[in-house]
């Protein structure tokens, strides 16, 4: 019965081991906060003020890849070009992050991303710039596709430690702010596990 019930305490710590937890600090110094929206337990973002979280989804966290929602403005509905019912706002921000075995591999993943980007939008404009320590490729665009809810948006496309990370922003006709400002100010929101 002892084997049993150490098999069973090994099997759970086991178990406890394969999920994460939020470091107590962030790579910045700052204490990681429960008030944050942890995605993947790599990334806390701070939601600015403006932004409403939407979404935090891990169901391909097997996968290593986690993906996150905000939003900002209200929620009107749409029929997509399929027919489907779906929500848009006046702006809304999608986090993917993509954990690899290599920094290597990352780098590569961020790099294809930032080509489907430079493929499905019209870029603007691309630019390096650092948001907490984190340096990231940003692009600014138009929407190419005439059925597409959103006219404007921004990318970053960034590698941190052995995780892609791409943060989109895109932003509906009658979106006053601007794209890259909000984007920016999104990223300076975002802290990373040590």
């Amino acid at each position: 019965m002892k084997k049993l019930g150490l098999a069973a305490l090994a099997l759970i710590l086991c178990l406890t081991g394969c999920g994460q937890f939020p470091p107590a600090q962030a790579a910045d110094g700052a204490a990681w906060s429960d008030d944050w929206v942890t995605v993947g337990n790599v990334v806390g973002v701070d939601t600015p003020e403006d932004m409403t979280a939407r979404e935090n989804i891990d169901a391909l966290s097997a996968k290593g890849m986690y993906y996150a929602t905000w939003s900002i403005g209200d929620m009107e509905p749409y029929i997509n070009e399929d027919g489907d019912d779906a929500e848009v706002y006046d702006a809304q921000v999608y986090l993917l992050l993509a954990g690899f075995t290599s920094a290597e591999k990352a780098e590569e993943t961020a790099a294809e991303w930032e080509g489907l980007a430079n493929d499905r939008y019209t870029v603007n404009e691309a630019q390096t710039v650092t948001c907490n320590g984190q340096e990231f490729t940003v692009l600014t665009y138009a929407f190419a596709s005439e059925t597409n809810p959103y006219a404007v948006g921004a990318s970053a496309f960034g590698v941190y430690r052995n995780y892609a990370v791409s943060v989109e922003l895109s932003c509906r006709d009658g979106f006053t702010g601007d794209p890259l400002e909000v984007l920016t100010d999104f990223l300076n929101h975002c802290h990373y596990s040590t």
